[in-house]
């Protein structure tokens, strides 16, 4: 099996090649002034999670800029910059949405105004233009800038961020949540963004109408967990920062939602989530009122929620 650089530096844990400096301002790299809406924890010399309204974030942090993963709602884009301005003075050079939908990208407009670029697979920006045809002239903008990948999800892709000695990876393997999913990994700190991949303890939505499909997520989900080391910190599109050890619960989770809709051809998912076993995953729950036990089956059989 021939390794790509992110699965070799993960499974190797080589040193950075530059030391990534924080520029951290405060106790533990967080600030202080946006705390009502984000909290940022510290995964890594120069990796950072941040938490708060939508889908979780990352900011590596180079010698000389910073990265952000995703960007949560434009509604609180000004307290997402304030957090970064609470870890490093850098500036912000590169947004990289995992995916197109809008708890990751809702920030971009605000964002495009801040960065050189805005990086995403190409369906992304895809999907993206699509939604914003819909909107009025003044509210559009923030489509990514760079893109990489195929039209067809299922055709692997993968780009490389030189910041300084520091690589910051992205990775498509193939369609699972949406068909623009995008890991972005930090292999010299062992720190890898799954985007909505990974929903850490939580039913997981999957975007049928997008081209996602439980399969493609447990696809996804088993190559990373093929390649990565025990001691890789993982984060998820929701719920806490996670583990291998999590990853593979997750999964294991996922196995047995499609086994449990193979054993039941043509049901509902009302009926499907009836039926569940959910005694043997007491640390899943819904996410309700978002997506409940039944819309989580329907899309787990291939329908889109109503």
């Amino acid at each position: 099996m021939r390794f790509s650089p992110l699965v070799l530096a993960l499974l190797l844990g080589l040193p950075a090649a530059a030391r990534a400096h924080s520029g951290s301002r405060g106790p533990g790299g967080e600030g202080g002034g946006a705390d009502r809406i984000h909290k940022v924890e510290k995964l890594a010399e120069g990796a950072w999670v941040i938490t708060g309204q939508g889908g979780n974030m990352a900011l590596f942090v180079t010698e000389r800029s910073a990265v952000l993963v995703d960007d949560q709602f434009e509604r609180i884009a000004p307290a997402l910059l304030e957090a970064i301005r609470g870890v490093t003075d850098r500036p912000l050079r590169y947004v990289i949405n995992t995916h197109h939908h809008a708890d990751h990208t809702g920030g971009n407009a605000t964002l495009e105004k801040h960065v050189h670029a805005i990086v995403a697979h190409a369906n992304t920006r895809r999907r993206l233009l699509t939604q914003q045809a819909k909107l009025d002239p003044q509210r559009r903008g923030g489509l990514p800038t760079i893109t990489f990948g195929e039209e067809d999800g299922m055709e692997r892709a993968r780009m490389t961020l030189h910041l300084e000695g520091t690589e910051v990876q992205l990775h498509h393997y193939a369609s699972g949540h949406t068909d623009g999913d995008v890991m972005v990994g930090l292999p010299a700190q062992k720190v890898l963004h799954l985007g909505d991949l990974f929903f850490h303890g939580r039913t997981p939505v999957i975007d049928v109408e997008s081209g996602g499909s439980i399969g493609g997520m447990i696809a996804n989900v088993e190559k990373v967990l093929s390649q990565v080391p025990d001691d890789v910190r993982l984060v998820a599109g929701h719920g806490p920062v996670g583990t291998r050890k999590d990853l593979a619960r997750f999964r294991d989770f996922l196995r047995a939602c499609e086994a449990h809709v193979k054993a039941n051809p043509g049901q509902r998912g009302a009926e499907l989530a009836r039926t569940f076993d959910r005694a043997a995953f007491p640390d899943y729950t819904d996410y309700a009122p978002f997506l409940t036990w039944e819309g989580f089956f329907e899309t787990a059989a291939g329908r889109p929620r109503k």
